[in-house]
């Protein structure tokens, strides 16, 4: 026998109060002596002797209802005592994995797992006892959605089931495991159940030791029945990846695209057929993949073009039939462009434009006959230095400096409202440049500069150079070198440069360095500045101190440079499932309303900007299904595209080993492999058993209450 409310016997100390009353009116008699009444004193005696078994019946009868009312406040329970209608009620707590893969049918299957799993959950709901207290929650990669803490409507309960739908999002069981074991434990209940209805899958149980630690150390005070309801489909190919290659996108000019096409499934898949389209509108024939090998990827690489500016949906799809539809197909959006114009300031013209600072700058930005510049999508002003504080930089969307010396310091805020607005900043130095107005002002001061110009490097007066690293380009300004194919940036020769010092640096903003040295040292330093972007480079952007100018890597790297100004503003702009959209924004959107709406859905969610250290920002974090998402701002009136796309790792069907599944077994009450919701009735009706007895003890406790109101009446009526 087990009590729910144990601290409720501390009320068998109220026993007490029956017997103090009884020692506080015992009857007092005092003896006199009287003649008369020695004839009546057999019948006293008599008389003494029944009133005193009458208070000991009476005594007794009121210490047993104060028994009775304090044993059934700790509310006991027992096993040993089979009745439906006192069956101990139970605390329960049903997870549902809600993620993706839980979408597929498996085959045989005529409905999706999540389905099936809503069936199992609808059992568990209709099995409890009378009186029970239930949660249910929808996990996928979070603590869970739907009902959290247990209630005892179980109407309201059932509503959410039938309500819930699956979601796009990855799946990670731990949070919501671990949040659901924390409040049943702290929940007075005879009997504590935790279902868990998943489809096996390893992603789902990614924190597999956590999970299984969790579930054997609260085995004691939790009954866990896990079930799995999924089965290893024949077939699943997924497109995998979607990304942009060509660094600006502009109109007119072709955008690569690299597709990644990955065959979870256990058979070759042959002539696969790949369709590209642009708002929804087909473009040109398939690419077809001739064939892919189970459990490989194919990559292909498309051109498309952009016959409109702004944000445009492109999307990628396989036309097949398969286990999972929604990763069939795949989205990302893209910004066109017109046309960008850089800035380029130079701090030794020279006497020609071959000579100048900016000479191989322009002509890497514009690679294009002085005819055909004007229908180039993007467009270089060369200045000097005298003439930047008078230039208007409305025009511009980067800014070049080239062996700039140094500028007005009344310019600074100008250059820093650029940056913060969107702009991008690319400092190049030279021979010409004050290594202390860069430091002290725009690195110290502005923090602007993610880095301080240092020493001079390598040692001068000695016959060495610096190369450039020969692999592990990580970061996106050179990623494009880690394929062979692209060349080599190992040979690059730099005979002066300076060294780039990221330590005590004040800007608040992550700078990362892009690309080193073979020494180690930092080549070229990016940070994020507000809404901009600032490039750091170490050496000059003529040959002077380098022969990267000439080299066939300074076209794509500018264009990469620019191409990530560009594109900074619209950073975010595709996300996976589950992921938080954050829109940076000027300070004017602070406090302004915003509206996020789904393609695939009628309604939208309204939203707010909020201040942040750089202006304003706006986020959502209520993204469950890939698609293409709407973010539109009313005053000023902006519309913004957005895209997002489901985790890969939810098309992959690997299940949990045999050795996992059997260690589940061993921290779990009952491991169930079924799509038969009968069997989890079955289970929990073998494993609930009990009564609770508070309910017989106070019907007793009236009985015996109604007995000893009888018993005062009768025993006080005179004789």
């Amino acid at each position: 026998m087990s009590f729910l409310n144990p601290a409720m016997l501390f009320g068998m100390t109220a026993l007490a109060i029956p017997i103090i009353v009884h020692l506080l009116n015992r009857r007092r008699f005092k003896k006199i002596q009287w003649a008369a009444m020695r004839f009546l004193q057999v019948s006293l005696e008599r008389n003494q002797r029944r009133m005193k078994v009458e208070d000991w019946i009476l005594l007794l009868l009121r210490m047993a209802i104060v028994a009775l009312i304090a044993l059934a406040a700790s509310r006991p329970a027992t096993d040993w005592l089979k009745s439906k209608g006192l069956s101990s009620k139970v605390t329960a707590s049903v997870i549902i994995d809600s993620s993706a893969s839980m979408l597929k049918k498996d085959e045989a299957e005529q409905e999706n797992r999540f389905s099936i799993a809503q069936k199992i959950a609808s059992e568990v709901l209709n099995t409890l006892p009378k009186g029970s207290a239930t949660s249910m929650i929808l996990g996928a990669n979070s603590s869970g959605k739907g009902i959290k803490e247990p209630t005892h409507d179980t109407a309201r309960a059932k509503r959410t089931l039938e309500e819930s739908k699956a979601t796009h999002r990855g799946s990670d069981l731990f949070p919501a495991i671990e949040s659901t074991i924390t409040t049943l434990q702290n929940r007075p209940s005879s009997q504590k159940e935790l279902v868990i209805i998943t489809d096996g899958e390893a992603s789902a149980w990614r924190q597999y030791e956590a999970i299984t630690r969790s579930l054997d150390q609260s085995k004691k005070d939790i009954n866990t029945i896990i079930v799995l309801v999924g089965k290893d489909p024949d077939e699943n190919l997924a497109i995998t990846r979607l990304d942009q290659k060509t660094p600006i996108a502009s109109v007119d000019q072709p955008v690569r695209l690299a597709v990644e096409v990955t065959n979870f499934g256990k058979v070759e898949a042959n002539d696969i057929e790949v369709q590209m389209s642009i708002n929804k509108e087909s473009i040109g024939d398939p690419t077809i993949i001739e064939v892919i090998p189970a459990g490989e990827s194919r990559t292909i690489t498309t051109f498309i073009e952009l016959t409109n500016p702004g944000y445009q949906q492109i999307s990628s799809t396989i036309n097949i039939n398969d286990a999972l539809e929604i990763d069939n197909s795949r989205e990302i959006v893209i910004r066109g462009i017109n046309k960008a114009r850089a800035l380029l300031v130079d701090g030794q013209p020279g006497r020609d434009l071959t000579e100048s600072e900016t000479f191989f700058l322009q002509n890497a930005l514009v690679p294009v006959p002085p005819e055909l510049t004007d229908s180039f999508f993007l467009g270089a002003d060369r200045v000097s230095a005298g003439d930047l504080p008078s230039t208007s930089l409305d025009d511009y969307r980067a800014i070049f400096l080239a062996n700039v010396s140094d500028f007005p310091e009344e310019f600074l805020p100008d250059l820093i409202n650029f940056v913060e607005s969107g702009g991008g900043l690319v400092v190049f130095p030279g021979d010409n440049i004050d290594a202390t107005f860069y430091n002290k002002i725009l690195h110290e001061k502005a923090g602007l500069l993610p880095a301080a110009f240092g020493e001079i490097i390598p040692e001068q007066g000695k016959d060495n150079t610096l190369t450039i690293q020969a692999s592990g380009y990580n970061h996106p300004l050179v990623d494009l070198w880690n394929d062979p194919g692209a060349g080599t940036l190992s040979n690059v020769k730099t005979l002066k440069a300076y060294r780039l010092s990221l330590e005590n640096t004040t800007n608040n903003n992550k700078s990362t360095v892009a690309l080193r040295y073979s020494d180690g040292s930092a080549a070229v330093v990016e940070s994020n500045y507000g809404l901009g972007k600032v490039y750091q480079f170490s050496s000059t952007a003529d040959t002077d101190w380098n022969d990267l100018p000439v080299q066939p890597a300074f076209l794509p790297i500018v264009h990469r440079v620019f191409g990530s100004i560009l594109s900074k503003q619209d950073a975010g702009i595709n996300i996976n499932v589950g992921e938080t959209f954050i829109r940076k924004g000027p300070s004017s959107w602070i406090g302004k309303k915003a509206t996020i709406s789904y393609s695939n859905s009628p309604t939208a969610s309204e939203i707010s900007a909020n201040e942040d250290a750089n202006g304003a920002s706006i986020e959502y974090n209520e993204i469950n299904e890939s698609g293409i998402y709407s973010l539109t701002i009313h005053d000023p009136f902006e519309s913004i595209q957005f895209s997002a796309s489901g985790d890969p790792r939810e098309s992959n069907p690997e299940s949990l080993s045999e050795a996992q599944k059997e260690r589940l077994r061993e921290v779990s009450l009952e491991f169930i492999e079924t799509t038969d919701p009968k069997e989890i009735t079955a289970a929990l009706t073998r494993e609930r058993k009990g009564a609770e007895l508070w309910p017989i003890l106070l019907l007793i406790a009236v009985l015996i209450t109604v007995l000893e109101l009888f018993l005062s009446q009768k025993f006080s009526q005179e004789k």
